[in-house]
């Protein structure tokens, strides 16, 4: 087989490695393509942290290894090119100079947020543009500029991923493929622990605008003998990797009852998820149009689930028994109906979890990134 090369403009560093882009990336270089990994870029912010290092990668991109077939690329700008024009054509501008270090010129180009786009220049190489969020949603005071970059893309793309068919409708008239998320196989290596039987609830994901941390807090005045752990990074906007003032009054208000650990490694995942009696996912509305990754990765490890409704709006795909309710009454109730759940449930989303591993997406994701050459590159 000879493989191609292929340039993914993630929206994350590559650790910790727990996100849709990593598995991407994994799957591609296990295929035999030479993959290029260009992070998501250090900012000013850095400069306060670790000011040599910053200055050294907004000067010119780092590659490091990571695996057979992958390199990572660290880089930088100067402020998120979110923000606001002015921000989004300086990163652009990064993003291209980088591209042109990192990738062979023929290199297929995989852009991943919206804001990335610019710096697909038009050329000899193939332009896939891949999407998981409505940042619209994320970003309500750009969403008329993002709507433009929906044009945009849908004009220029080559290809066009969607991880959800809610998603789709943001490129009316274009055709585009949809592959829905999954769940590592390191999920499915070992068999599900029993619940523990302790009145625990887990949450593993990024906190961030779409976690409700009020209702959480409602929801635990109301299971005052249950205890909530918190798994992973803080994306907070404005507040770099610390908790939203929302996540530390969540924390405050239940007396030690509820806490967060930080970002939690791939290989302790299952442990985290293990550790407890009913996980959960209280999104709000942002959260609309997503196939969210937490619903494969607990249904790996055969837990019962309790979310939001707007954490089901629009997914890909939803496993057997999740229950949904919306305020903090209603989600109190659903939460001890799914400790109370009947047997087999934990059973049959075992296996649901099992026919949905990413390898299983491989062909698909191959096809939508290589084109009318992906057929030659398998055979």
């Amino acid at each position: 087989m000879s493989g191609r090369a292929l340039a993914l403009c993630s929206k994350s560093p590559w650790a910790p490695a727990i996100r849709r882009e990593h598995a991407l990336a994994r799957l591609a270089a296990g295929a035999g393509h030479e993959v290029a990994f260009l992070e998501h870029p250090l900012d000013l912010r850095a400069l306060r942290r670790s000011p040599r290092d910053y200055v050294g990668v907004l000067a010119s991109p780092r590659p490091y290894a990571v695996a057979e077939r992958l390199t990572a690329w660290r880089r930088g700008t100067l402020v998120p090119g979110h923000r606001d024009g002015a921000a989004e054509r300086l990163d652009a501008a990064q993003l291209a100079r980088a591209l042109r270090r990192a990738a062979d010129p023929r290199a297929v180009r995989v852009a991943m947020l919206p804001w990335q786009w610019p710096a697909l220049r038009p050329g000899s190489a193939r332009r896939v543009f891949e999407l998981a969020d409505d940042w619209r949603r994320l970003i309500p005071r750009r969403a008329r500029h993002l709507e433009e970059l929906h044009r945009r893309i849908g004009a220029e793309a080559d290809e066009i991923i969607v991880v959800a068919p809610a998603l789709a409708e943001l490129f009316p008239g274009r055709s585009v493929v949809v592959v829905p998320n999954a769940v590592g196989d390191e999920l499915l290596a070992t068999p599900p622990t029993p619940p523990p039987g302790r009145r625990r609830l887990v949450y593993v994901g990024t906190l961030s605008e779409r976690f409700d941390a009020p209702l959480m807090a409602a929801v635990m005045a109301r299971l005052n003998d249950w205890t909530l752990d918190l798994y992973g990074p803080c994306t907070y906007a404005g507040s770099g990797d610390r908790p939203a003032p929302e996540v530390t009054q969540l924390l405050a208000s239940t007396s030690g009852r509820a806490r967060w650990h930080g970002i939690v490694a791939r290989d302790r995942l299952a442990d985290a998820l293990d550790s407890a009696d009913v996980l959960i996912v209280p999104n709000r509305d942002q959260a609309r149009g997503q196939d969210s990754m937490k619903l494969y990765d607990y249904a790996a490890r055969a837990r019962p689930v309790a979310v939001t409704t707007a954490s089901l709006d629009g997914a890909a795909q939803t496993p057997p028994h999740v229950l949904a309710a919306d305020s903090a009454d209603e989600l109190a109730d659903v939460i001890l109906a799914a400790a109370a759940e009947p047997e087999g449930h934990a059973g049959e989303r075992r296996r649901w979890a099992e026919q949905q591993t990413w390898s299983a997406r491989w062909a698909t994701w191959s096809d939508a990134l290589f084109g009318a050459d992906a057929e030659a590159l398998s055979s």
